[in-house]
């Protein structure tokens, strides 16, 4: 926990992380709250394969062409400040005053194919142990945690699946991205088979993590595996 968040949670004041006014709710006040929500994906417009862009929503040819291992993927926001500001902090500074805000964010905008999805576990995108001992934490962990706390389903331990230490994604180019996650997963857990397991990431780019994780899922028995990422980057038209 960095010194800011350290400081809000003992002075017990509850300011709005972006502006510092009083807060109303989850850590944002309602001015900022109403700001972030034109920041919302748009489900009408993209594919609900690859968040690429697609006119009403349908499956884009790409997909079409080459489905993804995974069923469906839902990001909630898009990665433009003050969203990607706020998860640098989270995750990076460990700024924990982030989380209530940012999972919020999430949950006010949750995949409209959620219901019929017939979850049974939730899991994070692992980090390997090299990634997780010096960040300390997982950020995904923690979202994994409220969502599933949120919505009464078996939350899988980080341990479920072994990730290999390899390059951080986010110093790759697009091309590079998918060599450098193939084969690093590994499912150390064998409840895995035949359950209907939502992933839940902090940032999907590419996908590339994703889809190896879920071919791997996939490959140990599970049942189907759905992602749902807080925030994506714009993709133009």
């Amino acid at each position: 926990m960095n010194i800011l968040s350290w400081w809000r949670k003992l002075s017990g004041v509850k300011r709005c992380v972006l502006c510092h006014a009083s807060a109303v709710s989850d850590g944002l006040c309602a001015g900022c709250e109403a700001d972030l929500a034109g920041l919302r994906t748009d489900a009408a417009n993209i594919c609900p394969c690859c968040t690429n862009v697609s006119t009403g929503g349908t499956i884009c040819g790409e997909c079409q062409r080459k489905p993804p291992p995974f069923e469906k993927l839902w990001t909630s926001v898009y990665y433009e400040p003050p969203v990607s500001t706020m998860i640098h902090a989270f995750k990076h500074q460990a700024d924990l005053s982030m989380l209530n805000p940012l999972s919020a964010l999430m949950l006010d905008h949750a995949p409209p194919w959620l219901a019929g999805a017939e979850i049974d576990s939730v899991l994070a995108v692992p980090l390997s142990k090299d990634r997780r001992l010096f960040r300390g934490f997982n950020q995904s962990d923690e979202l994994a945690e409220i969502v599933g706390r949120v919505y009464g389903w078996e939350i899988l331990p980080h341990h479920t699946i072994f990730r290999r230490h390899h390059r951080p994604q986010s110093t790759l180019k697009r091309n590079e991205r998918r060599k450098n996650v193939r084969n690093v997963f590994t499912v150390k857990n064998h409840g895995v088979k035949n359950r209907k397991i939502l992933l839940i990431d902090d940032v999907t780019t590419t996908g590339a993590t994703i889809e190896e994780l879920a071919r791997t899922l996939k490959n140990a028995g599970a049942a189907a595996v759905f992602c749902w990422a807080l925030a994506h980057p714009r993709m133009k038209k």
